[in-house]
């Protein structure tokens, strides 16, 4: 989604094709050899490493979540929060069904909390918000990438139906500095009144379209497909990996859940057609 703004950008992605339906998943391998060179990549003089970097945003995470809501948390660990050990495990998952022009899709995401709980009744939206750090915005380059960093903070929270995003301005040295509270949809807005307008969300949303309405044009039979970014070549290639099967994909246990139950829905539609209109094309009474 962020692709016609991120050319320095590289990733990949897997896709089978199933039952009519596209499934595509983050290519896990590439995304860990990713951050692997981002780790082992030369710095300069005072730059922090990314490992540092990963770690205060965790434990941005650590000190601004609780376990539980605020009327069931006990006032000792509230104040000993600073205390705890950070980690990356604890997170929500989001499913949501949504669309982007004529295609319909469910995404699965991570997601950092909710606001305040998660309503019993399931039909109701869930007050999920994100928490994000960024280097304090003190000149020019820093806005600059600022708003590159609000392009994808934007995308990965409307694609998931995330209203709020926290983000946490730090100090070189990973101080925190102050924080704000920003309304997702309000994002693009924001970036073209009163930014440099370095992007334009509906654009993003309108080529994000285009590519899916493509994309299954291209993936219609089984085998995995790979699709594919490179780091400052400014289109996405999409070729095929394996001619049958779906890798890793789709587990064999989905596959046949799938396969069962879309059978049985089969037989259950044609005795009802039976019933209706009897053994011979006669109303059955």
């Amino acid at each position: 989604m962020v692709a016609p703004y991120s050319k320095l950008d590289e990733w990949e992605m897997n896709a089978t094709l199933f039952q009519d339906t596209l499934f595509i998943e983050e290519n896990h391998d590439k995304k860990l050899s990713s951050r692997q060179e981002q780790s082992s990549a030369p710095r300069g003089k005072n730059a922090m490493s990314q490992d540092l970097m990963s770690f205060w945003g965790y434990k941005f995470e650590t000190v601004s979540l609780l376990p539980e809501p605020w009327s069931n948390t006990s006032r000792e660990y509230i104040e000993s929060r600073e205390n705890e050990i950070v980690s990356n495990y604890s997170q929500y998952c989001s499913i949501v069904r949504t669309g982007l022009g004529k295609i319909k899709m469910v995404i699965g995401g991570e997601v950092d909390a909710v606001m305040d709980v998660k309503p019993d009744d399931k039909s109701l939206p869930v007050n999920w918000v994100e928490l994000k750090t960024t280097a304090a915005v003190i000149n020019e380059r820093e806005q600059i990438k600022f708003e590159r960093k609000l392009l994808k903070f934007w995308a990965q929270s409307f694609l998931l139906g995330v209203p709020k995003i926290i983000v946490g301005y730090r100090s070189p040295q990973g101080i925190l500095e102050r924080v704000e509270e920003l309304d997702t949809q309000a994002i693009p807005d924001k970036v073209r009144l009163n930014g440099k307008g370095l992007w334009d969300g509906q654009i993003c949303i309108n080529v994000a379209s285009s590519f899916l309405e493509w994309l299954k044009s291209v993936v219609t039979e089984e085998g995995v497909w790979r699709i594919r970014k490179r780091e400052k070549v400014p289109e996405i290639e999409v070729f095929k990996l394996e001619e049958t099967g779906h890798g890793d994909i789709l587990s064999p246990a989905f596959v046949t859940w799938r396969t069962q139950g879309l059978a049985a829905l089969q037989s259950e539609q044609a005795t009802d057609t039976s019933a209706v209109h009897g053994v011979n094309g006669v109303k059955a009474p």
